[in-house]
């Protein structure tokens, strides 16, 4: 008993090592003070979890080597941190952290002045070459390949193997349908509200977070909310996005459980939960018409149809084959989800190298279909933040996420309609509640989670039926 606690608290301590290292990530420190800074908690997150006390508490614990403690999911999860962990130095933590930093700080100058570009992949490329070092140690430690490696520190319930059994189904779906998008868009009736000011798109996000009781106080653990003018939709996803996040961990405070950044795949199922599911479906609708016909007066007068509940449900449910990821909807996610889960792959085991990244990217988007305009590099691979911050490993976990989402959503609407009813009326508590209860107070991993909540594993049939009935693809 000892031993767990003891465990437990090394979880805690690792935890929030994590939420620090990601406030200075976000934070507007100079590079050599960001490199100083989170070196040194990189260096002492991992002497905290590879030291031999750890293992020897593993062992007491009765957790080394034993199939019977498989269900502990956290004390497996110490288990394999330790291993993974305790045969790279301290030269390489400090090594890849740096790299990291300034390859991240150099992507935040070249949007701003493209002339930081060459230096930037000239960094990247320093940095793939030390995530494959670390890989290829975490590897052989665990015994699995070294993409599986990278995907563990994320979720260890996600594996390649559940890549290969999952991405062809989610391929087949997507190839047989993106004609059929490509018309419907063409075909597209909805009247777009034109010019929405920011702080109008501020006023209505402010009445959606009240309503659900949410106080964004971890946004600088997701980042800021952007806004698009010519778009309101953007900035009311990502806020709908970031309220799922808040939910979750507000909810794993009240119910006492830690939240393992190894987990996230339950973590990105909130947050799409509450952006796709949610925010694109009727009932939310219903209830945010009138705060948009309110709020989104042009001159004094409203365009009774634009504002009308019907017209924004096709404004909210609009698929949008853009080549940007923060467009994407549910549907464009599969592309390009899957296109650099490939990448990734291929980097990760010297396939390809980061001087043929960008063709790599473009021939990808091509061969899905989606149109690209790109001058160079920040348009493509670059064009967030994900991989210049030295992470890879993680968007597998997105398909995943998106597959989970539908299944509790899809489980809801089935069992508890009365809890998206009451959103009509803006009262958010019967579903929050119910997720707090089912999803947010289960001590267990993502897989386990839904087949105890929904009957099923990760199922795909349920996610394309579902945007096959939202998107009318069928017919």
């Amino acid at each position: 008993m000892e031993s767990c606690k003891f465990l437990e608290g090394v979880l805690y301590r690792v935890r929030n090592i994590e939420n620090t290292l990601k406030v200075l990530s976000q934070s507007q420190l100079n590079v050599e003070d960001k490199v100083e800074q989170m070196g040194l908690l990189e260096e002492i997150r991992h002497e905290i979890i590879s030291h031999d006390i750890v293992k020897e508490s593993l062992a007491e614990a009765g957790v080394v080597g034993s199939k019977k403690s498989a269900n502990n999911w956290q004390l497996k999860l110490i288990e394999r941190m330790n291993k993974s962990s305790s045969a790279i130095s301290f030269d390489l933590v400090r090594s890849l952290s740096k790299a990291k930093v300034e390859c991240q700080n150099l992507w935040r100058l070249s949007q701003s002045e493209t002339g930081n570009l060459k230096k930037l992949k000239e960094r990247f490329a320093d940095l793939v070459k030390l995530i494959r070092e670390v890989a290829s140690i975490k590897s052989q430690q665990l015994k699995c390949s070294k993409y599986d490696s990278l995907l563990a520190d994320y979720d260890s319930d996600i594996t390649e193997k559940d890549i290969r059994e999952i991405f062809p189904k989610v391929g087949r779906f997507f190839s047989e349908n993106v004609d059929k998008v490509i018309e419907k868009q063409k075909k597209d009736k909805a009247i777009h509200i034109q010019k929405v000011a920011t702080h109008k798109q501020i006023e209505l996000g402010s009445v959606c977070l009240q309503k659900m009781g949410v106080k964004l106080c971890h946004a600088s653990y997701y980042g800021s909310i952007d806004y698009n003018e010519s778009d309101f939709c953007w900035g009311l996803f990502l806020l709908l996005r970031h309220s799922g996040y808040e939910i979750y961990q507000k909810c794993l405070t009240q119910n006492s459980i830690s939240s393992p950044t190894e987990q996230r795949v339950i973590y990105e199922t909130q947050g799409l939960f509450m952006e796709r599911m949610i925010g694109t479906s009727r009932e939310f609708i219903e209830f945010i018409q009138p705060y948009i016909k309110e709020k989104f007066t042009i001159k004094g007068k409203t365009n009774a149809k634009a504002s009308s509940v019907e017209n924004l449900h096709l404004i909210f449910n609009k698929i949008n084959l853009s080549s940007s990821l923060k467009n994407a909807d549910e549907f464009s996610l599969l592309a390009h989800i899957m296109l650099r889960t490939k990448l990734e792959q291929d980097m990760i085991d010297g396939r390809l190298e980061v001087k043929d990244l960008h063709d790599a990217w473009l021939d990808g988007m091509k061969h899905y279909k989606i149109p690209v305009k790109a001058e160079n590099e920040l348009d493509t691979y670059f064009q967030d933040e994900y991989w210049a911050s030295g992470i890879m490993g993680y968007f597998p976990i997105k398909i995943m996420a998106l597959v989970a989402a539908v299944q509790v959503f899809s489980f809801i609407k089935r069992n508890h309609y009365e809890f998206l009813g009451s959103i009509i009326k803006g009262d958010f508590s019967l579903l929050i509640g119910w997720l707090s209860q089912n999803i947010y107070s289960t001590k267990c991993g993502s897989s386990d989670l839904l087949k105890k909540v929904t009957g099923r594993r990760l199922d795909v049939e349920c996610c394309t039926s579902y945007l096959s009935e939202k998107y009318n693809l069928s017919q």
